[in-house]
């Protein structure tokens, strides 16, 4: 089945026999059905079109798709659209496609109509293009149970136009062929054709046609009279089935065939041509090195832009503003909610009331909620980026797969190499661990909603300020929780203070910053023992991190070029640039005079913060309302945190310089 499977992307066309209903109110406008789930025989095999929800993709021919004759080809009618695509949707009961288009003024358009209205005109044709493929073998069932093989079900498909047929569909030629008969047009010199399904080209056709001998009137030779007017008219017939026979089977496949009539090509030909060009369809894209990008549709490119517009209504300067953003930026709430409605095939979406409006807008299939949630999403992310918290300077980021405890072992030293006699035993050496530290994971959350008075009121904040909000107190929860650790010095895995003597990481004597207390808790650091007692750490502060009390004693002593503390302005000051500020203003509310030194969370551990799967952004879900109108949004996030070992800190309780 390799060389049989159909293309996607490319226009097709289809033929139904329509249902016709004048819509009351307009007389311009009327109601059809232009798609089914009939099924088609294509030359790849049977083709069906799904028509359950999500399938059928509107969006283009809302936008750009328009009412022809007979696909524009008529010689009469040419090009030009008869009319509009007021409304599309799709009937998910009955199966179809429906539409409301509405008829233009001119004479030709309302000719059309008049015809349609009388029943003399029965037929719609459409054209299409297919997007994702089922293929169905023989005696199989498709995916959703509905039909049986061998067949190919679109089961992601778009329309492009709809076109008034003047004869509809021969099921004796199958669906997706329409019977043609046009009248010659003198000035082009294109014939009247007609799709009769056989075989015959031009060349065939004329061979048939009796060899007349010359009429002498006597009949001599037993020949015929001569009769130029039959053969003219066999060779004319003959034309147009090998004209009639090239459209259809090029307009099958999307090909232009004027080529191959006005060259006089064969239906044989023509067939071997319309291989080639399927085979190159079908070929597989290569880049080649080349510059290959996939381009966002319509409704992402519009989506984007108006959540743009909408942030930077309310004050936020996206760093690159998708295209058009700056061009929607003065449409309200409403009016972007009348764009999305009518996008989606409403007619006279501006004239609705406010409350069947947004409740049109906030429907599933409408971009509006979608335009919602991504601006809520734009404006989180600006605001994580731009969280004044300082936790992530100095600590560890970790990650756990759920919510179940797990532990973490701090493994000791290897035993010094024992030196060996000759003939001498080789002895196990017994490592050991810290009994393990115990990580856990909470979900931390909260909910808002944009209710039907902020839709009306166009109010910006809800989509703004309130996510902003809830992820700088989502930033800010964790970093109260880290600094919690340090300030009220908490319990660790060995049921002892985070620093206390026994520990080694507690200044003896209270002192505010200066060069020797510095030096004592560089000291202490780097002297630390492994768990055995074996092997001396040698751990290098890298952070100095205080109260916002000490900011500005904490910046003479790390950046004054001569030592502060010295009466001597010729003694350097040897801690100069060695260390990393952190200021953190929640340790105020536990010490205005304490100080703590960090080693680097690359070299050993100090304290984790720990995600779900290491996600450390917030996640936001949303839902439009169903007890009342609106959207809910709930933000959460799970992390905790947790001290792994107590080697990397120091802390001195400090006090007030004189």
């Amino acid at each position: 089945m390799a060389d049989k499977r159909p293309t996607t992307g490319s226009q097709q066309p289809r033929n139904i026999n329509a249902e016709f209903r004048a819509v009351e109110g307009d007389s311009n406008q009327i109601e059809l059905s232009f798609s089914s789930e009939f099924a088609v025989d294509r030359w790849y095999g049977p083709e069906i079109l799904l028509h359950d929800q999500g399938a059928v993709d509107f969006s283009r021919l809302l936008s750009v798709g328009t009412v022809l004759f007979s696909h524009g080809r008529d010689v009469n009618y040419g090009k030009m659209p008869i009319g509009r695509i007021d409304k599309a949707w799709l009937d998910t009961e009955q199966k179809k496609g429906r539409a409301v288009v509405n008829f233009d003024e001119d004479e030709d358009s309302q000719k059309v109509k008049s015809k349609v209205l009388s029943g003399s005109i029965k037929g719609v044709s459409f054209g299409y293009g297919v997007d994702s493929w089922e293929e169905v073998l023989p005696g199989k069932t498709s995916s959703n149970g509905r039909f049986t093989g061998p067949a190919y079900i679109g089961l992601r498909w778009e329309p492009f136009e709809i076109s008034i047929e003047p004869t509809p569909a021969d099921p004796s030629v199958g669906v997706g062929r329409e019977i043609e008969s046009h009248e010659a047009d003198p000035a082009s010199g294109r014939d009247n054709t007609i799709n009769s399904g056989k075989e015959d080209n031009t060349n065939m056709a004329r061979n048939k046609i009796p060899n007349f001998a010359p009429d002498n009137g006597a009949g001599e030779g037993g020949g015929q009279p001569n009769n130029e007017a039959a053969v003219r008219e066999a060779a004319t017939k003959g034309e147009r089935q090998r004209v009639g026979e090239i459209t259809a089977l090029c307009r099958e496949f999307d090909i232009d065939p004027q080529k191959y009539i006005d060259e006089g090509t064969t239906m044989d030909n023509v067939r071997a041509a319309t291989l080639d060009v399927v085979k190159l369809r079908m070929k597989p894209v290569t880049t080649g090195g080349g510059d290959f990008r996939v381009e966002k549709d319509e409704a992402d490119k519009f989506r984007a832009a108006a959540s743009d517009s909408i942030l930077m209504r309310a004050g936020k300067e996206p760093e690159k503003p998708a295209d058009g953003a700056r061009e929607l930026r003065g449409m309200r709430l409403r009016d972007l909610a009348v764009e999305c409605v009518t996008r989606k095939g409403v007619a006279n979406a501006f004239r609705m009331d406010d409350d069947s409006l947004f409740r049109e807008a906030l429907s599933p299939d409408s971009q509006f909620s979608g335009i919602m949630n991504n601006t809520v999403n734009k404006s989180m992310a600006t605001a994580y980026k731009a969280a004044t918290t300082t936790y992530q300077v100095w600590t560890r980021k970790g990650s756990n797969p759920d919510f179940k405890p797990t532990t973490v072992y701090q493994i000791s030293e290897a035993g010094d190499l024992a030196n060996m006699t000759q003939g001498g035993e080789f002895k196990f050496d017994e490592m050991s661990d810290n009994g393990g530290v115990q990580r856990s994971l909470a979900t931390f959350g909260r909910a808002w909603g944009f209710n039907r008075q902020a839709l009306i009121n166009d109010d910006m904040g809800m989509l703004v300020k309130v996510p902003e909000g809830y992820v700088r107190a989502s930033a800010r929860g964790i970093n109260k929780l880290v600094y919690n650790q340090l300030g009220s010095n908490v319990a660790i895995y060995d049921k002892q203070a985070l620093f206390n003597s026994n520990h080694k990481n507690l200044a003896i004597t209270s002192d505010y910053i200066n060069t020797d207390a510095l030096s004592s808790g560089r000291e202490a650091m780097r002297v630390q023992k492994n768990l055995r007692g074996k092997e001396t750490l040698n751990i290098a502060p890298a952070f100095l991190i205080v109260p916002a009390s000490l900011e500005t004693e904490s910046q003479k002593i790390l950046w004054s070029t001569s030592d502060p503390t010295s009466n001597n302005a010729g003694v350097a000051n040897v801690f100069r640039n060695s260390l990393s500020l952190v200021v953190e203003a929640e340790l105020d509310s536990y010490s205005k005079t304490g100080w703590y030194l960090a080693a680097a969370p690359g070299d050993v551990d100090t304290v984790e913060v720990t995600y779900l799967n290491g996600n450390d952004m917030p996640k936001l879900e949303s839902q439009v309302g169903f007890d009342f109108l609106g959207i809910k949004w709930r933000i959460f996030i799970d992390y905790g945190v947790t001290v792994l070992d107590y080697r990397g800190l120091y802390k001195n309780p400090g006090k007030i310089p004189a």
